[in-house]
C-alpha cells in the first residue's frame, strides 16, 4: 500500500512538473511571438503612414498641378498626371471637382455640353440618381484621369450627394485641411477611399469668396494601403477601417486580413494579443487593429523535443527516487521485523520466547474479563532430555527440540501460542477453553506426539514429557500465579511418573 502511495506521488510529481516545464518553454515561446507581433504591428505601422504621406503628396502635387493649369490643360492626357498614375498603381483616378453656387449652374451646364457634348448635364452621383433640386452649391466632377470610358462617365456627376463624399467636402470646406472619406465603393466598382483638398485659385476676383471652388481628389483602392506582398502569420488578423467606421469583423468599411482559426481550448489556455493604432492624423483618420490568438502552433518543434526530453528525464529520475525510497523502506521493515523476530522468539525453534509470550498472556487475560471466558495454560518440560545432549552431543539435542517444537505446533490450534521459555520447558496458551476436558485432550495428544522417536542422523531418540494445566481466572490471576500453578502441576505429574516407572523395574 505504501509503495503505491509513493509511486502514485511520483506520477502526481512528474505530471505537475512536466506542466510547469511546458509552462515555462510555452513562456518562452509566447514570449517569442509577442515580440514578433510588437515587430509586425510597428513594421506594419510605419509603412502604413507611409502609405498615407505618400497619397497625401500625390494629392498635393496634383492639387498644386490643377492649380497652374487655369486653362484647363490639365484635362489632356498631361505627362505629369499620367506619370503619377504610373508610379502609384493603388490611385485608380484623379479627379477635379468644381464648386457650383445655384444662380451659376446655367453657366455651368452650357460650358459642361460645350466641352463634353449636348449628352452631358449635371445629375446624381449613381448613374441612375438625378441631381437633386433645391441646393446651395454643387459639387460635379469636371474630369478624371486616366480619361477611360468609365471615368468619362463621372462627369457631371455631383459628389455632394455621394454620403461619403459630402462628409469629406464637408471636412475640407470647414476646416480647410485635406480630407479622407470614409470607405465606399469606387467608380470602378471595388472599395476603396477618396483623398481630396481644396484647390487655391490665386486668380479668383471676389475676394468675399472664401472656400475655394476647386478640388482635387484621388480614389485610392482600400487593399492597395497595405504594403506589396504583405502576409501574416498564422492566426494574426488585421483590420483597417476609417475612424468614424465600425471596426467588428464584417461590418462594411473595414478592410480585413487574416483569419482566427483558434480552438476553444486554445482560446482559453493561450493569450490573446492585440493593439490598435491611429494612422493618418486628422487628414486621414485611419485606425488599424492587429490582433493574434496564440496557440499550439507558437510552440514549435524544437521546444516540444524539449519539453519531451526533459519529462523523460523528470519521470526517470523520479521513477528512480521512488524505487530507491520503495526498496530502502521494505529493506527498513525488513530489518525492523527481523530485529523483532529476533527479540521476541526462540532463534534455535522459532516459537515465541519468554517476552512475546507474557506479551499474549496479558492481552489474552485483557480480552477474557472483557468476554467472561476461560484460557488455560500448559507446561511442558521434557524428561530424559539431559542425556541425549550428553550421549549424542548438543546439535542432536538442538535437533530434538526443534522436532519438538515442530509435532507441538501440530497438534495445537493455530490461535494458540506455543513458547519455549527455557532449555527443555515450553509453554502453551489456549484461548476460549470451554471446559478442562478441552485441555486434557490436547495434554494427553502433546505426551503421545512428543513421546514417539526422534530420527536423528543414524540415532533413534526417544524422550518423555510432564504437562502440568492453569486454569485463569480459576488458578489465578496474574502471570506469575498462573505460571507457578502450571509448574506445580508439571512437576506433580512428573513425580507421578517417576513413581510408575519404578513400579515397573
Amino acid at each position: 500500500m505504501q509503495a503505491r502511495l509513493v509511486y502514485a506521488g511520483c506520477i502526481a510529481l512528474w505530471l505537475m512538473l512536466s506542466a510547469l516545464a511546458a509552462l515555462s518553454i510555452a513562456s518562452r515561446s509566447l514570449l517569442g511571438a509577442e515580440q514578433q507581433f510588437n515587430n509586425q504591428s510597428q513594421q506594419l505601422s510605419e509603412q502604413l503612414k507611409q502609405r498615407l504621406l505618400t497619397n497625401e503628396t500625390v494629392l498635393d502635387s496634383y492639387a498644386t498641378f490643377s492649380a497652374m493649369d487655369h486653362r484647363g490643360e490639365a484635362r489632356k492626357k498631361h505627362p505629369f498626371v499620367l506619370q503619377l498614375l504610373r508610379r502609384y498603381p493603388q490611385i485608380t483616378a484623379l479627379a477635379h471637382i468644381e464648386r457650383v453656387p445655384a444662380d451659376e449652374l446655367s453657366d455651368y451646364s452650357q460650358q459642361l455640353r460645350r466641352e463634353y457634348g449636348r449628352a452631358y448635364h449635371l445629375r446624381g452621383f449613381d448613374d441612375a440618381a438625378m441631381a437633386s433640386p433645391g441646393q446651395e452649391a454643387y459639387f460635379p466632377l469636371m474630369f478624371a484621369e486616366p480619361q477611360s470610358k468609365s471615368n468619362l462617365r463621372l462627369v457631371g456627376r455631383d459628389a455632394w450627394q455621394q454620403p461619403q463624399l459630402r462628409e469629406a467636402l464637408q471636412d475640407t470646406l470647414n476646416s480647410g485641411r485635406t480630407a479622407l472619406s470614409r470607405q465606399m465603393k469606387l467608380p470602378q466598382g471595388e472599395p476603396g477611399y477618396a483623398l481630396l483638398r481644396g484647390i487655391d485659385n490665386h486668380l479668383s476676383s471676389n475676394l468675399q469668396d472664401l472656400q475655394p471652388r476647386h478640388f482635387a481628389i484621388l480614389f485610392i483602392r482600400a487593399d492597395s494601403l497595405l504594403p506589396a506582398g504583405f502576409n501574416l502569420p498564422t492566426g494574426m488578423e488585421l483590420r483597417i477601417h476609417h475612424r468614424e467606421d465600425a471596426a467588428a469583423e464584417g461590418e462594411a468599411g473595414v478592410l480585413h486580413l487574416g483569419e482566427n482559426r483558434a480552438s476553444a481550448l486554445e482560446r482559453l489556455l493561450f493569450p490573446r494579443l492585440e493593439t490598435t493604432q491611429q494612422l493618418g492624423g486628422n487628414g486621414q483618420p485611419l485606425r488599424f487593429t492587429l490582433s493574434w490568438q496564440q496557440g499550439w502552433a507558437q510552440i514549435g518543434l524544437f521546444e516540444w523535443t524539449v519539453w519531451l526530453m526533459l519529462s523523460l528525464l523528470l519521470g526517470a529520475g523520479l521513477a528512480a527516487a521512488g524505487y530507491g525510497f520503495v526498496r530502502s523502506s521494505r529493506l527498513r521493515r525488513q530489518r525492523e521485523n527481523q530485529l523483532f523476530h529476533l527479540a521476541n522468539h526462540d532463534r534455535l525453534t522459532g516459537l515465541a520466547n519468554r517476552n512475546l509470550f507474557y506479551d499474549r498472556l496479558q492481552h489474552a487475560i485483557s480480552r477474557v474479563d472483557r468476554s467472561g471466558k476461560r484460557l488455560a495454560l500448559l507446561f511442558l518440560d521434557l524428561d530424559r532430555f539431559k542425556p541425549v545432549n550428553d550421549t549424542y552431543g548438543h546439535v542432536a539435542g538442538d535437533r530434538v527440540l526443534q522436532l519438538i517444537a515442530a509435532r507441538i505446533q501440530e497438534v495445537v490450534r493455530d490461535e494458540d501460542t506455543v513458547a519455549r521459555i527455557g532449555g527443555d520447558e515450553f509453554v502453551i496458551l489456549m484461548e476460549d477453553v470451554e471446559s478442562n476436558r478441552e485441555a486434557d485432550k490436547v495434554a494427553s495428544r502433546l505426551q503421545q506426539a512428543i513421546q514417539q522417536p526422534y530420527q536423528v542422523e543414524q540415532h533413534r531418540i526417544s524422550v518423555g514429557v510432564s504437562i502440568g494445566t492453569a486454569y485463569y481466572p480459576e488458578d489465578g490471576l496474574l502471570i506469575d500465579e498462573l505460571l507457578a500453578v502450571a509448574d506445580r502441576k508439571m512437576y506433580g505429574n512428573k513425580q507421578a511418573i517417576g513413581r510408575q516407572a519404578e513400579a515397573v523395574d
